[in-house]
């Protein structure tokens, strides 16, 4: 049976996903997600220069750009986050979505969602909450 409600809570490098009910009451810890590659600093990434999927064939090359490497493990967690909520819907786990994080990575998170999964999204929030206590989220996030 599908959760009424996901709400997914964090930043680039941490996320935490929950489900409610059709009220928006009774959160519950789906799944936490981690992405050490985003808090490292950019000459921790520097090795994976020679990666040739490291960069884009559009973008700035990584060495001329300091915050590139970064950026783009944004954009690839943001993908692997769309790609678990794309799951979700063909597993028909939940009907709605509301989405809690910083506005830049909010952003890059919005841009990797799939059309199905943005039918499914009811609000987006430009709030970091990615250190607030589980307990304390229901209050922070309101549930329409």
């Amino acid at each position: 049976m599908a959760d009424k409600l996901w709400i997914l809570v964090g930043n680039a490098s941490r996320v935490r996903l929950f489900s409610a009910d059709e009220k928006g009451e009774d959160w519950r810890l789906v799944e936490e997600f981690r992405h050490d590659e985003s808090r490292a600093h950019n000459g921790d990434l520097a090795e994976q220069r020679d990666n040739p999927n490291a960069g884009t064939l559009h973008g700035p090359p990584v060495e001329t750009e300091p915050d590139a490497r970064k950026e783009l493990e944004h954009d690839r967690f943001a993908r692997e986050l769309s790609g678990h909520l794309d799951r979700g819907v063909d597993d028909h786990r939940f009907e709605r979505l509301i989405i809690a994080a910083p506005p830049e990575f909010l952003g890059r998170l919005r841009k990797a969602l799939s059309k199905r999964v943005l039918h499914r999204l009811m609000m987006d929030l430009d709030a970091d909450y990615s250190n607030v206590p589980a307990r304390d989220l229901p209050n922070r996030v309101p549930v329409i």
